[in-house]
């Protein structure tokens, strides 16, 4: 990054300058990002100047997979559901949400640490890992498998907690005191119907919960929505802002019902 530096201001603008490359460079690798200064560096030689923000900014930009707008909305709309479920259920806080990322979507969090892990929490965050899901349901009236595909995906790390949940937390509603660790999800839950069905009705129920949480904030996942649309990234001031024109929404929405 000192290769950038040395074109940005200095102080608070530079951060901001940085903070925005950083956005842009998410999810590369160290060796795509300097692959990719490089190429706006001989673009910069080329053209007998100096290194500018836009060089790098928009050979980043170019670096991204070409989306449709209508894959942009969905994806936006899945941002802002595992946003708005986390505010609602009060689990942490948001510190970056976007649409831009090489692989889709993120949001972003810290998950407070200074509470009990209590059944009800986990609980919690497995709404949160699937509300993405429900507000593409719920808003777009059908699901993308961006949800799932990877042990990382949403689908993925929800059947990972709830399988927890059963096996090694001692929340099962049967044998909760019998610690199973898993070496094999894939294998246990597929040898053990039991368990199988007991993990899936926790996810069942998770999902209803999504499904509702969203439903009763349908505007507030729209107004950050809209947002991500318009600036495919937020954190910092730029999510404060955004963040409290989405509770002021929720507020209103509660108010309503």
């Amino acid at each position: 990054m000192a290769m950038i530096e040395q074109g940005c201001q200095d102080g608070a603008a530079g951060d901001a300058v940085l903070r925005t490359l950083a956005l842009k460079a998410r999810g590369m690798s160290g060796a795509d990002v300097e692959r990719l200064v490089r190429e706006a560096r001989q673009k910069a030689r080329r053209e007998r100047r100096q290194l500018v923000f836009s060089d790098v900014f928009d050979i980043l930009a170019s670096a991204r997979p070409e989306r449709t707008q209508a894959l942009r909305w969905c994806m936006a709309v899945h941002e802002a559901g595992h946003a708005v479920a986390r505010l609602v259920l009060d689990l942490g806080h948001i510190t970056s949400i976007g649409i831009d990322g090489p692989a889709g979507g993120y949001t972003e969090g810290k998950t407070a640490t200074t509470g009990a892990e209590t059944e009800a929490v986990f609980d919690g965050l497995l709404a949160v890992s699937l509300a993405g899901r429900a507000a593409e349901e719920e808003l777009l009236g059908c699901v993308s498998a961006g949800a799932g595909g990877s042990p990382d995906s949403d689908m993925g790390k929800a059947t990972t907690l709830a399988l927890a949940m059963e096996t090694e937390l001692g929340f099962a509603g049967t044998w909760p005191l019998l610690y199973r660790h898993a070496d094999n999800q894939s294998a246990l839950l597929a040898y053990n119907p039991l368990l199988a069905e007991q993990v899936n009705a926790r996810l069942e129920t998770a999902y209803a919960r999504a499904r509702d949480l969203i439903r009763r904030n349908e505007d507030a996942v729209r107004l950050l929505a809209d947002a991500m649309m318009q600036h495919d990234a937020l954190e910092g001031t730029a999510l404060v802002a955004v963040l409290r024109e989405v509770k002021a929404q929720m507020a209103s929405e509660e108010s309503h019902q």
